[in-house]
């Protein structure tokens, strides 16, 4: 099985170096990275190409011009980008332990999505997370005892809602978090990936996780003794707003009613524009 990780970035190249550097001493590293890039001021190609010289896997980059918030298509870009038969999706911000990508994929087979929670670093935490540190993927000198609590809490209700769903008492069972969940790349064309008509921050994900469980994809939470962090840094966006809320409303009784398959995605996107697409290593 060939693993390909996706990982979204826009600006904060400290933030995606950590996470490389973290994939890279993964007890199971990836086939191969693609970093999809929303049209970032900073220099990201640059530095990548010199860490693409030191990895133990495949990098490819591919930048779409900024137009605001378009976290689906960045997605999907990556997806169209990858070769993997297995999908796994980042934001820049994660770093996980030394068996957190080995958990996405062992025993995974086509008809599951994976999803796992992540403990939310402090400001002081994210200061004090050496390169050592992420090398090693051992956290439990940096995290407390209350942070990994909140994970097992969360596998143990996602559990719960995974076995409701398998009863037909819960029309979802755990929610897809875009930036943490794995999955089969024919699963993800089979409801064309991300709808792309989501623009501006939030709910696509949601949709995307629905529109899977209607299309018999089943979510799974199997992190328990593996898990992610996220990494701290100021929020992308302002207050609560979420100027997709509309469009998901008017979509959830149309996916219920067996519409898994969005018009606009990953098979033929929303915006046709031309793609920098480079192979790094």
């Amino acid at each position: 099985m060939k693993i390909s990780v996706l990982i979204t970035v826009h600006n904060r190249f400290e933030l995606l170096r950590r996470n490389l550097l973290s994939l890279t001493h993964q007890s199971a590293p990836p086939r191969e990275v693609v970093i999809s890039d929303d049209g970032s001021q900073e220099d990201i190609l640059g530095p990548l190409r010199e860490i693409a010289l030191r990895t133990p896997f495949k990098m490819k980059y591919v930048r779409q011009q900024h137009k605001g918030f378009r976290a689906a298509k960045v997605r999907n870009n990556a997806a169209n980008f990858a070769d993997g038969d297995l999908l796994i999706f980042l934001d820049q911000d994660i770093v996980g332990t030394k068996g957190f990508l080995e958990t996405f994929s062992m025993g995974a087979a086509p008809g599951e999505f994976r999803v796992a929670w992540p403990i939310r670093l402090t400001r002081r935490q994210t200061t004090g997370l050496s390169d050592e540190l992420l090398m090693s993927g051992d956290f439990r000198s940096l995290v407390s005892k209350k942070q990994v609590q909140g994970v097992s809490n969360q596998f143990r209700k996602d559990s719960f809602y995974s076995w409701m769903h398998s009863l037909h008492l819960r029309k979802t069972g755990p929610k897809l978090r875009s930036g943490l969940f794995s999955v089969f790349r024919e699963d993800y064309f089979k409801v064309n990936g991300f709808d792309e008509m989501y623009r501006g921050w939030g709910n696509e994900d949601d949709d995307l996780g629905r529109r899977l469980h209607v299309a018999r994809i089943r979510g799974r939470n199997p992190f328990l003794t593996e898990y992610p962090l996220h990494l701290y840094h100021p929020p992308n966006r302002r207050g609560d707003e979420r100027p997709n809320l509309q469009y998901y409303r008017k979509r959830l009784p149309e996916i219920h009613n067996g519409d898994y398959r969005c018009r606009y995605g990953v098979e033929n996107p929303l915006e046709k524009e031309n793609l920098k697409k480079l192979e790094l290593n």
